[in-house]
This record gives structure tokens, sequence and C-alpha cells, in this order.
């Protein structure tokens, strides 16, 4: 059921009455277990009939035109996301360091928000009756870790005792229509090698319902006390990966007409080889997994470039990965287009540790450390990652923008995830 968590907005307060803590608990007499049922079970072009829980366990009916759904969902409250029961082996929570703010500890595991965020699930928890769910209302696309189709490669992967066979639910997916997009961290000596080829031709074989599959590497943190151990994707073991992956790209533009298999771009910046071709990515399904991201950009860049070309230089911290991306593909497309001079400052992290080194998992007190050590003069406008930054414009140590920039002597700016170049322009 949806509870109400606010006033409902003007006219329906005083129409309904509806009161924080009422529920609702069917449409048109079909029960609702949240939103998503709400809005797929609404009635199209009529008026609709909502049942009403009190929270004294009276129920009232009552009745709402045609277009009031979304006026008054603002009331409801959020989805809660169910958690995670499996004890992965290379999950990034459990690497976390003590101390950060509780939502951080929390592990997810819910479909609804693969289909609503593009979150990754194992499905492992879905059961007869989610899978019914989403095969009715149609939840597509779903973002899946399937990290390795042996059955008992996966298990071990996943810590979990009972064999799963995602294969078989994926089957049973694509047949109902549901579009997959599926991923594979790369464990060393877990899911690499042969394990790796079976996984990457077995979900080729459900291709187009599986649309995609990321592999990226195993994030290993510097909190791992009494975990699994695991060892790091190293440039050799990358470039080992590559070529290994290219064999299965060949193989699959030549069956599918697409390279369906992509490596995240930490991959080709540990090997110190050639990014693919933008076209080699498809239309790039899956760049907010890190997947083309670096070549999206340079693509995208290079475009603005040709509409505005920026006056002001520019410093830009980011973490040791985006540095090497920017050295060895950004910069010379900014430099190409002539574009004001862009220092580049990588920032070490020291709170989850060095060898994790996206811009994204930046602590705000490691990146204050980078703006302190810039020399005060000349001025500059320093730009830092907005990935840094979560909705409500806190890092993982809970530091907001002011905080992370104080005693600067520099601008400090977050740039929007898209229109680099546009807010870089602006700033006249």
């Amino acid at each position: 059921m949806i509870r109400l968590v606010a006033p409902f907005p003007k006219p329906f307060d005083r129409l309904y009455l509806w009161q924080e803590g009422d529920e609702v608990a069917a449409i048109d007499g079909r029960a609702v277990e949240d939103m998503l049922d709400l809005y797929y079970y609404q009635p199209q072009g009529r008026r609709m009939s909502l049942t009403i829980r009190r929270a004294d366990g009276r129920t009232v009916t009552v009745a709402l035109p045609a277009d009031a759904l979304p006026k008054v969902t603002a009331a409801f409250a959020p989805l809660e996301f169910k958690t995670c029961a499996c004890r992965c082996v290379f999950c990034f929570v459990d690497q976390n360091p003590p101390g950060m703010r509780p939502a951080i500890y929390v592990k997810d595991e819910d479909y609804r928000f693969s289909f609503l965020y593009g979150n990754y699930v194992t499905l492992t928890s879905l059961g007869r009756r989610g899978l019914q769910r989403v095969l009715e209302q149609r939840l597509s696309p779903l973002f899946v870790s399937v990290h390795a189709t042996d059955p008992d490669v996966r298990a071990r992967l996943l810590g979990v005792r009972r064999q799963f066979d995602v294969l078989a639910t994926l089957r049973e997916l694509v047949a109902g229509g549901i579009t997959i997009h599926a991923q594979a961290v790369l464990c060393p000596g877990w899911n690499d090698g042969a394990i790796l080829d079976r996984t990457m031709r077995d979900l080729l074989a459900l291709h187009p319902g599986v649309a995609s599959l990321a592999i990226v590497p195993v994030g290993l943190t510097a909190h791992r006390e009494r975990l699994t151990p695991l060892d790091p994707v190293t440039p050799s073991i990358a470039r080992a990966v590559i070529a290994r992956v290219a064999k299965a790209q060949r193989r699959a533009r030549d069956r599918a007409g697409e390279t369906f298999v992509h490596l995240s771009d930490e991959f080709y910046l540990l090997a110190g080889t050639r990014f693919p071709a933008a076209a080699a990515y498809d239309d790039f399904p899956q760049v907010d997994n890190g997947i083309g991201l670096t070549v999206h950009l340079r693509r995208a860049w290079r475009d603005a470039l040709r509409e505005r070309l920026p006056r002001r230089p520019l410093t830009v911290l980011t973490g040791t990965l985006g540095e090497r991306a920017f050295a060895r593909q950004l910069l010379p497309a900014l430099r190409a287009a002539g574009a004001p001079p862009v220092e580049v400052v990588p920032v070490v992290n020291g709170f989850f540790g060095p060898t994790v080194t996206v811009a994204g998992l930046l602590a705000g007190a490691d990146v204050r450390a980078a703006l302190r050590a810039l020399p005060a003069a000349p001025r500059r406008t320093v730009l830092l990652p907005p990935r840094m930054f979560n909705a409500d414009g806190l890092t993982l140590d809970d530091l907001e923008l002011a905080a992370v920039a104080a005693d600067c002597p520099h601008e400090v700016l977050v740039p929007p995830e898209d229109g680099f170049i546009d807010f870089w322009a602006d700033l006249e």
C-alpha cells in the first residue's frame, strides 16, 4: 500500500480530506503495492476510484478526475527499496570505511529501481511474483548483474549457497518482451578466461533481448579487512581482457550487426591502448556505467566547440583515472578546437585508498586538500566533478561545496553532468 506523508495539494486537500498516515490500498478495486501499480492500473481518460485506508482501519472510497493522479502523488511516500541478501565477494558497500552516513551502507536489490533508475540487480530475490509483475507491467529495460552464467561460479561470486540459473530467468524475461542490459564485474581468477568466454557467448545467444553486456573491473578499496582476497585488474590483465573481448565483439558484429559486449574505459586507460571508435559503442547504451564515457565526451565536446568557443582557462580536479582520460583523449580534442588551456589536477583518493581512481568516489576532504595545495596566484577557475556530490549536494564524507572550497582563494564551481562546454563558455 501507498502511505500519505504530506498534505495534499489544493484543491484536493479540501475535496477529499485525506490525511497523513492514510494509505492508498486499491484503485478501481485492484490492490496496489506501490506507485508503479497505481500508474499502471489507472484508467485512461476517465475517473478512477481509490480505496483509502485510514489509520484507524476504516476504509473510504473517493473518486479522482482522469488527470488528477500526477497532481497528488507528491503527497505519497517514496518507494522504499528492497535490500540485497547476497554477500558478493566484490561488494563495494562492504569496503566502505567506518563512520559514513547510514544510507551508504545499505545494499539495494530492487527490480523497480532497476527499471526506474538503471540500478543493477542480481534477480536472485525476484521470485515468481516479481517476475510475473515485470512481465505484466512491461518494466523494461532492466539492468542485471550477471557476472557469470556458470551457475557455480556465479553462486560463489554472489556469496549464496543456492545456485540460481540466471540464464533461465533471462530467457523468460526476454521471451516476454523485456530488454536487458547486463553487467559483469571482472574479478581476476574468478570469472575471467574461459568463464568470461562462456558468459559472453551465452548472453549473445539472447540478443537482441539482452541488448548489451558491460564488463567493468573489480573495485578494491583499502578497507577490505576480513573480506575475501581478490586481485586487482592490472595493466597486463587489462590487455589480455581487451584481446579476449575483441574476439567476442567480432563474433557479435558478424552475427548481430552490433558490438554488443563493451569494456569500461578503465580497461583501455590501464592498458594504454587505443579506445574503440564511437561507432563501436552501439549508441552508448551503458554510458552511465562508464562504458564509452571518454569517447562520448570527446565527441560531444568536439561538436559543442564548433558552436561556442570558451574564453577562460580552467583548472579541473578529477580522479587519477580521469586525469588519464583527459591526457589521452579530451585535452587533445580541446587543443585541436582552439579552446583555452585546461590544467588537470589528479586527486589521489585517500578516503578509499589510491586503488580507487574514479572521480565520482572522491571524498570532500581529499578534494579540499588538493584545492589548498594549488598555488594562490594566479587566481583560477576550478571545476570539481559533479558526481562527487549526491542529490542533496553532499560528498561521501558529508561535505557541501562551501565546506570543500572553504579558505580556497580560487573560484570553485561544479559544472552540470551535461553541457560542459556551454557551462564553460558562459564563464565570461
